[in-house]
């Protein structure tokens, strides 16, 4: 379990997106998650490694996804996108703080 108490305040929202979107989405229907966050701009990037990376399972898991965008809505302005595996998110994105990461 991640001490909450050990992170400033970007880093716990962008934990509690990745934690929330992760539950929400089972860890079984993903091969990785990455969320990140601008906190200048209150823009989050949330990356989705599928297990099944079908259009008809993007569609599913994206009506999922809009439910986590209502939830933090009123702290962030979320992006999501489907990527083919972990290894697919651009190496630039990895340097953003604070990150959650999933794989």
């Amino acid at each position: 379990m991640i001490d909450m108490t050990q992170m400033d305040e970007a880093q716990a929202l962008v934990t509690s997106i990745g934690e929330f979107t992760l539950d929400a989405l089972g860890r079984d229907r993903l091969n990785g998650l990455w969320v990140s966050l601008d906190p200048r701009t209150a823009r989050g990037d949330v990356v989705v490694a599928l297990a099944d990376n079908s259009d008809a399972e993007q569609k599913a898991v994206l009506l999922e996804l809009f439910d986590v965008e209502a939830v933090y809505m009123d702290e962030v302005v979320l992006t999501f996108r489907f990527v083919d595996g972990p290894d697919a998110i651009e190496s630039d994105a990895r340097q953003t703080t604070p990150i959650y990461a999933y794989a």
